[in-house]
């Protein structure tokens, strides 16, 4: 069985770097006691969130802190041997490296990590339909971040059947120990290429649900066509194709933020993808022009100067970060700490917004192969449909509904199934070589 761990760092308090390396856990089955399946290390100067997820049943584990060099070290009961460590988090961060080594105790797997100061570590413990997640927030004890006040963890339901709240929140202080672990095993784990190559998804692996987005509707007819044809036409029409081949497609579950001729504000539509739970979003449109001569397709992102005006406006709103941040959304906000949500907002902000890129890469190199592109790279904007934070988007401009020849071909079935196929085989070709079967929701 293959797994990942996925690693996250940023610096203080702003949007300044973002890295994302994925390694591949292998683990030998020999029992049925809970098994760490995925590490996610989210990484700042003053705290570091672990988030690990296990199989086959409730997990049995301690930690504890270790000085001179700091260290949290975490054993974890389970015959399975963890391989693929160490893995670096990165300098100048509160956590540097996360490490295997022997435990002491036959019976326990153990993990490091090794620290830059001592920390205050809170846990929860949730269970996620048939396995569970434990997440250590590890915070800098001398970091004015630090509140002496407790704070409660709440871990909110995502769905009823899928998620309940479990287990605990308490804040414990690691005491210092001198105790110092046995020799310590490091094997590197080969690093996970991409794919270049379609292939069917792993078994066990979860679709990927794919908010698709027909620009305009209802009284908003979008662009007009010099022969009278609309852009809320085109878009729909485009948006049906593609659901239809990502619902044949096992890889994915594609929804629609709407399925006929109505209006949908700009917000609603984020909403509805978050509703759906999605993982991607993507917004079809048909572009317009004074030059009657532009045309080609191009697909943007959100800008950065966007980007940090939606963060902070998200931040603002205390039900918007529980919201973004799931489970631990409701302590983050009720709590002492607002520069700790925003570090993980910061995080989860520039994950989107790096996936959001790639993607945009990915159909881009499929639409060139139907027809002209107005832009050959991603392009940047401020534009509303974009700025979930939480969600990684892109908005596919189909070509230039105001050129003439461009008009006519957005309005035949053929190109616009054309179009359809080239995006849904960006989209495959991007999480081919991203799987997501075991990232979290």
């Amino acid at each position: 069985m293959s797994s990942l761990i996925t690693i996250v760092s940023q610096s203080q308090r702003y949007v300044v770097a973002f890295l994302l390396v994925v390694l591949s856990l292998f683990f030998v089955q020999t029992a049925q006691a809970a098994t760490v399946t995925e590490v996610k290390a989210e990484n700042s100067i003053s705290a570091t969130i672990l988030t690990f997820t296990f199989s086959d049943g409730k997990p049995s584990y301690r930690y504890y802190s270790l000085k001179s060099p700091d260290r949290l070290v975490m054993d974890f009961k389970q015959s399975t041997k963890i391989t693929g460590l160490p893995a670096i988090l990165g300098n100048g961060q509160l956590a540097h490296k996360i490490r295997s080594t022997q435990s002491k105790d036959s019976q326990y797997q153990s993990m490091v990590v090794e620290l830059a100061q001592p920390v205050v570590v809170t846990e929860s413990l949730v269970n996620v339909g048939g396995g569970y997640k434990l997440v250590l927030t590890i915070k800098a004890m001398n970091s004015r971040q630090n509140s002496n006040a407790q704070s409660t963890v709440t871990v909110v339901a995502l769905s009823p059947t899928t998620m309940t709240a479990s287990a605990s929140n308490t804040n414990r202080e690691m005491a210092p120990l001198t105790m110092t672990p046995k020799a310590e095993v490091a094997p590197v784990a080969p690093i996970v290429k991409p794919r270049t190559t379609p292939s069917k998804p792993q078994a066990g692996s979860r679709q990927i649900i794919i908010a698709i987005d027909a620009g305009h509707g209802g009284q908003d007819p979008g662009a007009i066509g010099q022969k009278g044809n609309r852009e809320k036409d085109v878009t729909l029409s485009v948006a049906r194709k593609l659901e239809a081949r990502l619902r044949n497609d096992p890889m994915f579950k594609p929804v629609l933020t709407r399925s006929g001729d109505y209006f949908i504000s700009v917000a609603g539509r984020s909403e509805v993808a978050r509703k759906q739970s999605a993982n991607m979003l993507v917004s079809i449109h048909a572009d317009s022009a004074p030059n009657r001569s532009a045309r080609g397709a191009s697909v943007w992102v959100l800008s950065n100067r966007r980007a940090n005006s939606e963060l902070g406006k998200w931040l603002e709103q205390s039900e918007k970060q529980s919201e973004l941040l799931g489970g631990a959304g409701d302590a983050l906000s009720e709590g002492a700490d607002p520069y700790l949500s925003q570090t993980v907002l910061d995080l989860q902000f520039g994950n989107s917004q790096r996936v959001g890129y790639d993607v945009a890469v990915a159909v881009l190199s499929e639409l060139r192969k139907v027809g002209s592109l107005h832009k050959k790279t991603p392009e940047h904007a401020s534009l509303g449909v974009l700025r979930s934070p939480d969600i990684p988007s892109i908005l596919v401009e189909t070509g230039f509904i105001s050129h003439a020849s461009e008009e006519q071909l957005l309005i035949s079935n053929a190109y616009q199934e054309k179009l359809a196929a080239s995006i849904h085989a960006g989209l495959r070709n991007y999480f081919l070589a991203h799987p997501l079967q075991n990232a979290p929701n």
